[in-house]
C-alpha cells in the first residue's frame, strides 16, 4: 500500500513508511534505498521526539547497508541502466543502487549499443562498475571494473586563528609586565628594610614600632618577589604557547573513513 502511495505521492512519510516496512520483512535493498530518501527529504530534528526518530531510522539505515552491497556506476552520460533485468534508472543516477549479496547482471544500453557485465558484491561492500558501452559494443564484450569508492578528500589544514595569535601576545605581555611592577615594588621594600637597619645600627638596636615596620617591609618584600616570578613564569608559558600556535602547522586528530567494509585510519600533524 505504501509503495503506491510512493508511485502516486513521493513524499518523505511514504519513503520513511516503505524502508522501515522493508526492514521488517528482510527486504533489505528497498529498505537501505527508501530510508536513504527518507533521511533526505526529513527536515532537520528540532524537539526531542523528531530527534529520536531520527535517530532511530538512522539506525535502521545502517543495519541495512551493512546487509546489502551498494553499486555506483561510471558510464556514459544518458546510458540507461538496469541490474538483473530492473531499470534502475538513466546515468547520471547520483546515488548508489542497493543489491543483494551476490553476483548480478548489470546492463548498460547507450542508443543502439548494450553491452552486459557480471558484478560481485558483498554484504557491507561499495563498489563502481566502469562500463565503456561503445568499445564493448564493438569488441562484443562488456569490460567492468569494480574498484572501490575513491577516498574522501582531506580537509584542508586550518591556519592559526588571529585572534588567539593576538590574544595570547597581548596576555603574555601583561604578564611580563606585572611582574616588572612587583620586582619594583619588592625593590622599593627592600630599601625601605635597609633604610630601617641602617637608623638602628645595622638592626642590633631594632625595637618597638622600628621592628614592626622593619618585618612588615620584608614580608611584603618577599610577597612582592614571588608574585612577580608567577607573573614571569605566566608570560614566558603564554608566549611560548603563543609562538608554537602561530608556527607550527595545525593538527586534524585521527580520522577515521569507511568504504564499504574497509577501513582508513589517518592522522596529519
Amino acid at each position: 500500500m505504501w509503495l503506491q502511495l510512493w508511485q502516486v505521492d513521493p513524499s518523505e512519510r511514504a519513503a520513511c513508511n516503505v524502508g522501515q516496512l522493508s526492514l521488517r520483512i528482510g527486504d533489505m535493498p528497498r529498505a537501505a534505498e527508501f530510508l536513504t530518501i527518507c533521511l533526505e527529504r526529513a527536515p532537520a530534528p528540532s524537539v526531542p521526539g523528531e530527534r529520536e526518530r531520527h535517530q532511530s531510522r538512522a539506525l535502521d539505515l545502517a543495519r541495512a547497508k551493512q546487509a546489502v552491497g551498494a553499486l555506483t556506476f561510471a558510464v556514459p552520460q544518458g546510458a540507461e541502466l538496469s541490474i538483473d533485468d530492473r531499470p534502475v534508472g538513466r546515468a547520471p543516477l547520483g546515488r548508489e543502487v542497493f543489491v543483494a549479496p551476490g553476483s548480478h547482471r548489470v546492463r548498460v544500453a547507450l542508443g543502439s549499443a548494450a553491452t552486459e557485465t557480471s558484478v560481485e558484491v558483498r554484504a557491507g561492500e561499495a563498489r563502481q562498475v566502469v562500463v565503456d558501452v561503445a568499445l564493448a559494443a564493438r569488441a562484443g564484450a562488456a569490460t567492468a571494473t569494480p574498484r572501490p569508492l575513491p577516498p574522501a578528500p582531506t580537509a584542508a589544514t586550518p591556519g592559526p586563528a588571529v585572534g588567539l595569535v593576538v590574544l595570547g601576545g597581548v596576555t603574555s605581555a601583561g604578564c611580563v609586565t606585572l611582574g616588572a611592577v612587583l620586582l619594583a615594588r619588592a625593590g622599593e621594600h627592600e630599601r625601605d628594610f635597609n633604610d630601617l637597619l641602617e637608623r638602628n645600627h645595622g638592626g642590633y638596636r631594632i625595637a618597638g614600632l622600628e621592628l614592626q615596620r622593619a618585618q612588615h617591609a620584608y614580608a611584603a618584600m618577599g610577597r612582592a618577589e614571588e608574585r612577580a616570578a608567577v607573573a614571569l613564569a605566566a608570560g614566558a608559558i603564554l608566549a611560548t604557547g603563543t609562538l608554537i600556535y602561530a608556527l607550527f602547522p595545525r593538527t586534524q586528530g585521527p580520522r577515521l573513513v569507511a568504504a564499504g567494509t574497509r577501513l582508513h585510519l589517518e592522522a596529519t600533524w
